[in-house]
């Protein structure tokens, strides 16, 4: 939203908002001149001609329900992206249940290193880069469906999971709506490596990325001491001939999952035949993005990691992550919405009851009421977790416990991981 908010002030337009709370992103927006008010009144909308609402905005929103008595009209975040994306001459569209964000980053990182002026929107932290007329690269997000109002030229799918089940019927549903919006594209760029990927056929050309096996693949992969990883990119001659045979990369972001983003950028700058000169630097000079297993400083001695993860398999990856870096660490879980949790409840018990260092932390509802049985706090009854519902207390345990631990890793997607709460001690 805030990134779309900098593309309409761009465009030329006068623009407001208002959140539920102050934030860096906020901060961030009030620097560049756009008002943003704090807290959600009827009289915010005042004078306006038309009110930008996403997914978290409720229908007994006051300034929703301000518009609509007033005859305002009202357009979901989609539709304003989708307006916007139409204004390029090529979309590239980055979705998927995982890894998009850290995708669409380092695909805008390699066209930009290769010249190509794009205009880059995320959904992570430096979330716009405005650019040319020719290149628009987006992160394409699938909550309610929204990604199905763009047409990119190429969509990049990185994986195809259960989740938002409170507006998905099932898994199912979940794959059909993505095949819906990978017949959108030119071009799809999908993982061999992902079943739920199988149906995924873009009009005019499919190709596959992996780890050891699809069109683009990782050759003599090898773990650096920092979490990166080293590796060869072999390519499928049929499909960009013989010219990449020699790529190399190093990339300095932990992680195997990161290996899978990389590849999946890699197949769409092969495509557009950028140097690998600017692949090889764009990548080796990633840094990650917010959250995304990023270390926000130290506690004594002690790392604090951020990261987002707050899917099951997503938790997997960062524990995967953390284990080859770290021999004992704490991990403190915000779940993201009650409705997620009870949806995916066994596998949130499968993962971390296999955590030795567990804090769970009250649940960010994003949207939503409290639902007795998929709260934080039923989480951790059930797995004899220690529990934390203000950001004092646990900060007093995090400073008391820092020492004992080789890093702690605040998990999920909701306030409390952004760390601020932290921020004097840092």
């Amino acid at each position: 939203m805030s990134a779309l908010a900098k593309l309409l002030l761009a465009a030329g337009h006068k623009v407001s908002g208002s959140d539920a709370v102050a934030s860096a992103n906020t901060r961030e927006l009030q620097a560049i001149g756009i008002p943003v008010y704090i807290g959600h009144h009827a009289e915010h909308v005042r004078d306006i001609d038309r009110l930008v609402i996403n997914g978290a905005i409720t229908d007994d929103n006051p300034e929703l329900r301000q518009a609509q008595a007033d005859g305002i009209k009202i357009v979901y975040r989609e539709q304003v992206l989708a307006t916007i994306a139409r204004r390029y001459q090529q979309v590239l569209a980055v979705a998927g249940c995982h890894g998009k964000s850290s995708t669409t980053a380092m695909l805008g990182a390699i066209f930009q290193k290769a010249g190509q002026e794009p205009t880059v929107h995320n959904g992570a932290k430096d979330n716009l880069h405005l650019g040319g007329p020719e290149f628009f690269i987006t992160e394409a997000c699938e909550f309610r469906r929204s990604f199905l109002k763009l047409k990119p030229k190429v969509a990049i799918i990185t994986n195809v999971d259960a989740d938002h089940l409170d507006c998905y019927r099932d898994l199912d549903d979940i794959k059909r709506t993505f095949a819906k919006f990978a017949a959108k594209a030119d071009i799809v760029i999908k993982n061999a490596t992902d079943p739920n990927s199988d149906g995924l056929r873009g009009k005019k050309q499919t190709i596959t990325f992996g780890l050891h096996y699809g069109d683009v693949h990782a050759v003599g992969l090898r773990s650096l001491p920092n979490g990166g990883y080293a590796f060869g990119v072999a390519v499928n001659p049929a499909v960009f001939g013989t010219y990449c045979q020699s790529l190399r990369l190093t990339l300095s972001v932990p992680g195997l999952h990161n290996v899978a983003n990389a590849l999946a950028a890699v197949a769409c700058a092969l495509l557009y035949r950028l140097p690998f000169a600017s692949i090889q630097t764009a990548l080796s000079q990633f840094n990650g993005v917010a959250r995304r297993f990023e270390q926000l400083g130290k506690i004594g001695q002690t790392p604090l990691i951020l990261d987002y993860a707050h899917h099951p398999r997503e938790i997997v990856t960062t524990l995967q992550t953390a284990s080859t870096l770290y021999r004992r660490y704490l991990l403190v879980f915000q779940p993201h919405t009650y409705t997620r949790t009870l949806a995916l409840w066994d596998d949130f018990i499968s993962v971390l009851g296999t955590v030795k260092n567990l804090v769970l932390y009250k649940t960010y509802a994003a949207r939503g009421k409290v639902i007795v049985g998929g709260r934080a706090l039923d989480l951790s009854r059930h797995l004899g977790a220690k529990y934390f519902a203000n950001t004092d207390k646990l900060k007093k345990y995090l400073l008391e416990q820092a020492p004992h631990y080789d890093a702690i890793i605040l998990c999920g997607a909701g306030d409390v991981v952004n760390g601020e709460f932290l921020q004097d001690v840092l």
